[in-house]
């Protein structure tokens, strides 16, 4: 099983980026996400041994991340993975504590001996994987506006369809500014 943490929007939030999802399937092809499965992640750790699992699973209900408010209006792409996402833009002094969340999640993880992959950590929701290249200044759509109010241990499958997500934990969150 591979492991993630995300935020992970409302039914209602999920709805509104979904638009975002069908004029990028419309403009690039590819495998478009599930509605249900739309999510930001904060760490991906890859394949887990499941004693790991369980012990990640029972040790993160006991954290704490900060959560506030963004704005999903930004398209970008992933080449060489061929992933189309929405994002909030450039850094902005007030989306601070989204990388100060990262950052205290790797720093979490650390004793359970996972270490950052990604030298970069860039926000984003994934729209489509296996897009075909093309100018994302086509892409427009109504900014969404998202406050997220949970984050998820997420284990996930890949099938031929798409991974099958399973939600293992939850970590609580806190106003940004406590």
């Amino acid at each position: 099983m591979r492991l993630f943490f995300a935020y992970w929007p409302s039914p209602e939030t999920a709805a509104r980026i979904e638009p975002w999802a069908r004029r990028a399937h419309a403009l690039y092809g590819g495998r478009m996400m599930r509605t249900e499965t739309l999510h930001m992640t904060l760490a991906f750790l890859g394949p887990t041994e499941p004693d790991r699992v369980r012990a990640l699973a029972h040790g993160c209900t006991g954290w704490r991340l900060p959560a506030g408010a963004m704005t999903l209006h930004e398209p970008g792409c992933f080449a060489r993975a061929r992933v189309v996402w929405l994002g909030p833009g450039a850094r902005d002094p007030a989306l601070e504590w989204l990388f100060q969340a990262n950052e205290r999640l790797w720093r979490y993880l650390a004793p359970y001996g996972w270490q950052r992959q990604e030298p970069v950590f860039r926000p984003h929701v994934s729209l489509l994987r296996n897009a075909k290249p093309g100018d994302l200044s086509q892409l427009r759509g109504t900014p969404v506006s998202w406050a997220p109010q949970r984050c998820i241990l997420v284990g996930s499958q890949p099938q031929a369809s798409g991974s099958r997500y399973t939600m293992l934990a939850e970590v609580p969150l806190e106003p940004a500014d406590t």
